[in-house]
């Protein structure tokens, strides 16, 4: 028994998770009871994003072995409710693994992460603090000292602590160079990196690019030192500047095994889905969704700046964004044919209900910001009828340069290649041509383009509390402190301005972009969804 748990050990240590895992689950099949063995199944469970196998996997054993929950038990099911969204269950959790040892790092960094989703964000820091404190105790930096940081860079700019974040930076990479470390800095405020430290990351991405050639490995040491010489030389040396973000890109592209046209057929599916099980469907007296909002659209198309204005008042907070929607119902649309309708929706409010109320708070409603949920807009309307959603447009150019300038990594692995962001436009573009004409919800859809957002914001704060029906007041203080934790983190602390229009960047890969597009838009029209000529809603496509 021991030899296997240690082989088992040995491939998770060496990353060989999918081997780990096909062992660990015929060993499983055969004996249940094995504590070991559960523990290793729910942790390669974790490893796999697949959260409910492993929160079922360990109420399975331990509910007939309630005494043996142990460290790891509450541990792991509080990562595994904080994933899906869970966090007052995910908070129990840590409390009971915090009483049986309080001297872990792992009980504080993820409560950290799930306080700064709720905006306690002093409480978050104290957490944070403590975290850094066990790890450097304990001797271990691992991935669990940057990630700590990271967070803790997050808080600082939610508090507005603008000069205590870059001491905090600074002070690290004097000490010890950490390329993740230097990423954050470049993003915090790219304009304390001087020439010596400049001239350290460069030898260190010199000396990295030479010694790592595992993808994970690069990943951590060379990938990082791209995105921050990109953003370094962004003002001084455009050409240069592209030239790294080329290459953090091309090292994204050799690390993921992402197929754009595989996207096409979930939309396929989704609008199949639709029409079969929803369409028919009618809950108009329904009050469902009445307290929840939207905002949807593209990645890096005004949505956070839109998000700050809805809760820069004493009425709405910002849940920021939410997978909850989006992973209940891609999981229904998934095997639509074998569910049924009715047990779907019933779980659905309840679920994502239950969170959101929780989030919530004290306050009426919540905005939810996650552009993805453009996949479902007719879905959103039939589970809950009285909610309002805000869809925004942008300029697609300026969309495609602003995601390739991104570090999204697997969130967004399209951003890695203007090709793939074309053929991403063209889908998006095909799915709300769908909802566009399948739908009845004008008075619940407010469509607004960033262009006029940004030339006008004042008329458009006023529009958007007049469509949501906010009654409490407007404060601009509020707006350019709110914290969003996003890639707009730096963006939204300023004056709204336009300067982020008609990008003169990377134009080389612009005729490859437009080209992606209305390739993919002929496959949509073969499958009846009409192009609009050279207009991209509103824009044209050159």
């Amino acid at each position: 028994m021991q030899k296997d748990i240690s082989e088992l050990y040995d491939l998770i240590r060496n990353k060989n998770i999918e081997k780990a895992y096909s062992i660990t689950k015929k060993i499983y099949k055969n004996d249940k009871n094995r504590k070991d063995i559960v523990k290793i199944l729910a942790y390669l469970h974790i490893q796999k994003a697949q959260y409910n196998a492993a929160i079922e996997v360990l109420e399975d054993f331990y509910k007939d072995n309630l005494i043996e929950k142990d460290f790891d038990y509450f541990i792991n099911m509080g990562v595994c409710h904080k994933a899906n969204e869970d966090y007052q269950l995910a908070l129990e959790m840590y409390d009971e693994a915090t009483k049986i040892n309080p001297d872990s790092q792992l009980c504080y960094t993820v409560p950290a992460e799930i306080f700064l989703k709720l905006r306690q964000f002093e409480k978050s820091m104290a957490l944070l603090d403590t975290a850094l404190e066990k790890i450097d105790q304990s001797g271990e930096e691992t991935l669990n000292f940057p990630n700590a940081i990271k967070l803790k860079t997050e808080v600082y700019v939610a508090l507005n602590k603008d000069k205590e974040n870059e001491k905090l930076l600074i002070d690290i990479l004097n000490k010890k160079f950490h390329p993740d470390i230097f990423y954050l800095l470049s993003i915090v405020n790219v304009k304390k990196i001087d020439d010596k430290l400049i001239s350290v990351a460069e030898k260190q991405l010199e000396e990295y690019d030479k010694k790592y050639e595992n993808k994970l490995d690069r990943f951590w040491y060379v990938h990082p030192l791209y995105f921050s010489l990109a953003i370094f030389y962004n003002k001084i040396d455009q050409s240069k500047s592209e030239n790294f973000y080329e290459l953090a890109n091309q090292e994204i592209m050799t690390s993921l095994r992402y197929n754009s046209f595989e996207y096409q057929n979930d939309i396929i599916n989704i609008m199949n889905c639709y029409k079969d099980k929803l369409s028919h469907q009618n809950f108009e007296n329904d009050t469902e969704g009445e307290n929840n909002f939207f905002i949807l659209g593209t990645p890096r198309s005004g949505t956070t700046l839109i998000e700050s204005f809805i809760a820069s008042n004493n009425d709405v907070t910002s849940a920021g964004e939410l997978l909850s929607a989006k992973n209940l119902i891609t999981n229904f649309v998934a095997d639509f044919q074998n569910q049924s309708t009715e047990e779907f929706i019933i779980d659905f409010r309840k679920t994502y209900l239950s969170r959101t109320k929780y989030i919530k708070g004290e306050y009426k409603t919540i905005v939810d910001k996650l552009p993805d949920n453009f996949l479902y807009i007719g879905f959103l309307y039939k589970l809950l009828p009285k909610t309002k959603i805000i869809r925004t447009f942008r300029d697609p150019w300026d969309v495609a340069v602003s995601l390739f300038k991104q570090r999204y990594v697997t969130n967004i692995p399209y951003s890695a290649s203007f090709f793939n962001i074309g053929v991403f436009m063209a889908n998006f573009e095909a799915i709300n041509l769908f909802w566009d004409e399948i739908l009845d919800k004008k008075d619940a859809l407010l469509d607004i383009k960033y262009e006029d957002l940004v030339e006008d914001p004042e008329n458009y704060q006023k529009k958007i509390y007049s469509f949501l029906e906010i009654k409490s007041d407007f404060d601009e203080t509020k707006r350019r402190s709110f914290f969003s934790q996003t890639a707009s983190i730096r963006q939204i602390g300023s004056n709204v301005h336009n300067k982020s229009i008609k990008k003169q960047e990377f134009l080389s890969h612009k005729s490859e972009f437009f080209d992606s597009i209305n390739m993919q838009r002929k496959y949509w029209e073969k499958r009846g969804i009409i192009r609009r000529n050279n207009e991209f809603f509103g824009y044209n496509i050159d």
